[in-house]
This record gives C-alpha cells, sequence and structure tokens, in this order.
C-alpha cells in the first residue's frame, strides 16, 4: 500500500490543479485562501502533485465546484 494512503493523505488529480491553475487570480496567500480556502504552502503541494489531507483534498474540491460547476470533482487515491 502506498504511504499516502495509510497516513490519510491524497493527491489531487491533474484536472483540478489544471482548473484551478485557470481560476487562480494570484499566489499570495490571502489570494490563494480568497479564491481557494489554501494557505501557498498547500498550494505548491497540489501543484507539484504532492498528497495532501484528504479533508483539505475534499475541501478545496468543492470550493472550485462552486467556482466554476462545470469542473471535474474527483480526485486521485
Amino acid at each position: 500500500m502506498n504511504e499516502a494512503k495509510r497516513s490519510g493523505l491524497i493527491v489531487i488529480g491533474k484536472d483540478v490543479v489544471d482548473r484551478m491553475l485557470h481560476l487562480e487570480t494570484g499566489r499570495t496567500d490571502e489570494a490563494l485562501n480568497a479564491r481557494f480556502g489554501i494557505s501557498y504552502n498547500s498550494w505548491r503541494k497540489v501543484i507539484a502533485g504532492r498528497p495532501v489531507r484528504s479533508s483539505m483534498a475534499a475541501r478545496l474540491i468543492q470550493r472550485v465546484e462552486s467556482i466554476d460547476p462545470g469542473a471535474p470533482d474527483s480526485f486521485s487515491a
């Protein structure tokens, strides 16, 4: 079993990351928090394809979906 799965971490799918890159309004803590509800450090993990907490991933995907209802709402585990 992969280490990320065992520890409750998941990797956000590329489709969601691509949508976030399209929807971003800035890359400061303030802009990312206002837009996606995440910090700059979380942003860097997400766009680098590194695992994040599943609760944060679910919240982030929900936020992306609310910003752009046509966005995919799945992520890879």
